[in-house]
């Protein structure tokens, strides 16, 4: 069974859907909580002074003042609101969305399991780390193992012969709108300690590349693999601050390959 997460939009956030709901002519759902019957409308414009969206129809299917559930789609993400229902003197109705708006993530349908089917590399800039606010410099660490760092690199993924020990690359697990998941060995496991945060970790998709401004690492746990002499770990990264542009950016990836994976499925069906 799925699971769907609410979170909860700021006000900049909730700015940017609403705008771009109300330029792109989007289609809201209002419905009675508790009632079965739901209406759809498309969105005339939205009034960022009064925080309403105008709707494109003089159908008066709820009483003014009515407090109405809404939901609409933007960019393959779901956002939920609980509205007022008004009448605008021009005979158009209205919704005030003064209240919070919240983003829905189905667990399901946003979470993508990158390993082995998708070559997704997460790459990490050691020059840009901090620990409790403070930065440090993880590249002195094992700047006098040189040798075994390059190694190390070639076995997480980076055949370059190039090393750059500023840059440490690792093929990402699983990935979704709020972190990834890394697997990791013992000669990387220590640079990544809890609650450090990386900056600007870029997201390597092969055709497309995203960089994330804050990254931190939330869990660091054991992890059992198939070879019992490799001592592997386990590492979860939260995406911090997530500027609601890259999180659209996340989603709208995300959603494109969970698409193509089922594009995929049904042809090999086809083929059966």
């Amino acid at each position: 069974m799925s699971q769907i997460f609410f979170s909860k939009q700021d006000s900049s956030e909730k700015l940017s859907r609403l705008s771009l709901l109300g330029t792109s002519r989007g289609v809201v759902t209002v419905w009675l909580k508790g009632k079965k019957d739901k209406h759809e409308y498309t969105v005339n414009k939205y009034d960022k002074d009064r925080e309403e969206i105008v709707l494109d129809s003089k159908e008066k299917v709820f009483k003014t003042g009515d407090t109405v559930l809404c939901t609409f789609e933007l960019r393959g993400m779901n956002f939920f609101s609980e509205v007022t229902y008004l009448e605008s003197i021009s005979g158009y109705p209205v919704l005030n969305f003064k209240g919070t708006l919240f983003k829905s993530e189905r667990r399901n349908s946003f979470r993508l399991l990158t390993f082995p089917l998708y070559d997704v590399n997460a790459e990490f800039d050691l020059g840009k780390v901090y620990e409790g606010g403070n930065v440090i410099d993880l590249k002195k660490r094992n700047n006098n193992q040189t040798g075994l760092f390059k190694n190390f690199l070639k076995i997480v993924g980076d055949n370059n012969q190039d090393v750059d020990l500023a840059k440490l690359k690792i093929r990402v697990q699983d990935l979704s709108t709020t972190g990834v998941a890394l697997h990791v060995g013992e000669l990387e496991h220590e640079y990544f300690a809890k609650d450090l945060v990386f900056q600007n970790v870029v997201l390597n998709f092969g055709d497309e590349t995203i960089t994330v401004p804050e990254v931190k690492v939330v869990y660091v746990v054991d992890y059992i693999a198939n070879d019992k002499n490799l001592k592997r770990y386990k590492v979860g990264l939260h995406f911090d601050n997530l500027p609601a542009k890259i999180d659209d950016q996340i989603g709208r990836k995300i959603n494109s390959l969970l698409r193509q994976n089922d594009q995929n499925k049904d042809f090999e069906n086809f083929l059966k």
